[in-house]
């Protein structure tokens, strides 16, 4: 966040979980001035406005699965498109009625790519990758967004 941001994080609020908690994870903070500040147990409300995102993400993802009937094995990479999409959604949350994107980045996102989860898709084989007769293509549904490439996430089947 420092790097792209330029911005130092000077308090770092989580939960007692133990990627938040280990002697390495607690050694960064201290030698990047980060203060730790951790909830107590079984009070998520200390951290509310982290709940309240994790929640609507997941319902979101609930929403997405239930609608395209998809297996609950795919609910991270549903999350993660949850994020993804709602990154790029107007929210009241920022006073100029942006995108958490365009707030972050400057500029509007593109949407021209966006797919509806779950949908039926094919997937391209490149003629390096395949003989005369084989399949051209083959059959998956839309999972998300590569943030490895300019790309899809696709669930073969």
């Amino acid at each position: 966040i420092e790097k792209q941001s330029g911005c130092m994080i000077k308090t770092l609020r989580s939960d007692g979980g133990g990627e938040y908690t280990s002697h390495e994870f607690n050694r960064f903070c201290e030698e990047e001035g980060i203060l730790r500040q951790v909830t107590l147990p079984y009070s998520p409300q200390q951290n509310g406005a982290a709940e309240r995102k994790n929640r609507s993400l997941v319902e979101m993802a609930r929403s997405m699965l239930v609608e395209q009937d998809l297996p609950l094995k795919l609910w991270a990479e549903a999350v993660y498109t949850s994020t993804y999409l709602q990154n790029r959604l107007p929210t009241k949350a920022i006073k100029e009625e942006m995108t958490p994107l365009e707030k972050w980045c400057g500029h509007k996102p593109n949407v021209s790519h966006l797919r509806i989860f779950g949908s039926m898709c094919y997937v391209h084989i490149p003629d390096q990758r395949r003989r005369k007769l084989d399949a051209k293509a083959k059959r998956g549904v839309f999972i998300g967004y590569s943030i490895k490439s300019k790309g899809y996430r696709v669930f073969n089947l």
